[in-house]
């Protein structure tokens, strides 16, 4: 059963822009859906995609694959949680990126950050 919103107090006491959800489509593993995230999180798992060198739907599809029973908009909040906790662990000098991988194909052509951010999903 979903939540019920609870009304404004204020009609014009609404939430920033900001913090609306965006509904937009992706491809997981050859099938088009909807994901609704706040814009923060789009944009948060844009920069993943793009310091990973892998196309967002394929970094979704990964989540997809290893999220188990919990819905997919919530393991792709905290993996993407999980990703910049772990880049702000890593030295400064640390690639996070694209520069250390190799063609797309395993978790392996990831980045170390990237790899040490799926392991919140290996947790029991």
């Amino acid at each position: 059963m979903a939540a019920k919103r609870r009304p404004p107090i204020n009609p014009e006491d609404t939430a920033p822009e900001s913090m609306r959800a965006v509904c937009r489509n992706v491809v997981v593993a050859g099938k088009r859906t909807s994901i609704r995230m706040e814009p923060l999180l789009w944009d948060s798992l844009a920069d993943i995609s793009r310091r990973e060198g892998q196309s967002l739907n394929d970094i979704v599809t990964m989540i997809d694959g290893r999220r188990g029973d919990s819905a997919l908009t919530a393991a792709l909040r905290i993996f993407i949680l999980s990703y910049f906790r772990t880049a702000s662990d890593a030295p400064s000098n640390t690639p996070g990126l694209a520069e250390e991988q190799t063609p797309f194909g395993t978790t392996a052509d990831y980045s170390r950050v990237f790899r040490k951010a799926l392991e919140i999903f290996d947790e029991a």
